[in-house]
């Protein structure tokens, strides 16, 4: 999902920026003084810098593709990307909100995406085929950002 997700965003109408005005919509209907500041910090990151804010996405969404893909670093990928999950289900997604809105059946994607990164963090794996096999013996004290 995250090699899907990173495809869409180097696209030229995310990459300029056009679809923040949108993502970031939703703050007028949100009336928690915490969460309306944070959310309208994002949106005027989005506003002053649109292409920066579009750029660092896509770089970010595919160097996690890349680590969840090769399984390189799996832990730091595995707990960078709940993190980068919970930052955008707290100002894109706005936590889901709002949660009383007539037929509100969903609290936003990105939860999902932060249960499976810690899923992931979680469960013993072998992988064989991974980077981090190779990675692990030679990052001396550093060996614990591999998984394995």
């Amino acid at each position: 999902m995250w090699a899907i997700d990173a495809s869409l965003k180097w696209r030229p109408e995310f990459l300029r920026g056009q679809v923040f005005a949108h993502q970031f919509g939703i703050h007028d209907q949100v009336t928690t003084p915490v969460i309306r500041q944070w959310i309208d910090l994002w949106q005027h990151i989005a506003a002053v810098a649109p292409t920066g804010l579009g750029v660092a996405t896509a770089i970010v969404e595919t160097l996690i593709a890349i680590g969840l893909l090769t399984g390189t670093l799996s832990n730091v990928v595995y707990v960078g990307s709940a993190v980068y999950s919970f930052g955008i289900w707290s100002a894109a997604e706005a936590f889901g909100l709002p949660w009383s809105a007539p037929g509100a059946t969903d609290i936003g994607p990105s939860i999902g995406y932060i249960i499976a990164a810690l899923a992931l963090l979680a469960a013993p794996g072998n992988a064989m085929w991974s980077v981090d096999r190779v990675l692990r013996p030679r990052l001396g004290k550093y060996r614990w950002m591999c998984g394995i």
